[in-house]
């Protein structure tokens, strides 16, 4: 069966949509600014629980926390739905979030609050790194200007969490030939591939498009 130029551009616009929610994973985890600035509109807004206000701004405030309060993080995104309509789309993304934070009792306070910093200090754990868990959904608003989609609106919700103490091996055993970390900036391997010859899923189905429209008959 057919697919209609409709359709295919739908799935474009999917596809490209959610290369901007894997690409906030990325601008977050490797603490890359301009990234995450380039994934908002300028007028943007992200409620985001401790800010909410101008995204670009809520970039720079969130970078520089996570860079100060953060060792380690890695962000993913499960799974998205997202309806479009027009120059519009609304998505309801999943997502799980990994971070390690500085051991220390003030940073364990100002990080996790007193009650868990105190059963950690009465633990004989308070100096060591501390792991925070967490999973819930980025509610989006994505427009299209310029033929280009950011997100114009995003609010998060945070709805469960772990805290402890971090218990990752690194050294030891079989473990220490797996420990390969990522980089906290534009360092990181990421940063140095680019395979020309595997298009991304958006630019095949754009030159499909285009293929389609080019044929006589098309539905």
């Amino acid at each position: 069966m057919a697919i209609s130029n409709e359709k295919l551009q739908k799935l474009i616009d999917q596809s490209e949509i959610e290369r901007i929610l894997g690409l906030y994973c990325r601008a977050i985890d490797r603490l890359d600014l301009e990234l995450l600035h380039s994934l908002y509109h300028p007028d943007a807004i992200d409620d985001h629980g401790a800010f909410c206000g101008n995204a670009h701004e809520f970039a720079d405030y969130i970078i520089a926390n996570l860079r100060d309060a953060i060792t380690d993080g890695m962000h993913t995104v499960t799974h998205s739905v997202i309806d479009i309509e027009g120059d519009f789309a609304a998505s309801e993304a999943y997502y799980v979030a990994y971070q390690t934070c500085h051991g220390g009792l003030e940073n364990v306070r100002g990080f996790f609050g007193e009650r868990y910093a105190d059963s950690q200090l009465a633990a004989g754990a308070i100096d060591g790194p501390q792991d925070y868990i967490c999973g819930g959904r980025y509610l989006d608003v994505f427009e299209r200007r310029g033929g280009e989609w950011k997100i114009r609106h995003r609010k998060i919700t945070n709805e469960w969490g772990i805290v402890q103490p971090n218990s990752h091996i690194k050294d030891q055993g079989h473990l220490a030939h797996f420990n390969l970390p990522g980089k906290r900036d534009r360092t990181d391997y990421v940063y140095t591939i680019s395979p020309p010859e595997c298009p991304s899923l958006a630019s095949y189905l754009r030159a499909t498009l285009a293929s389609l429209k080019g044929s006589a008959g098309t539905p």
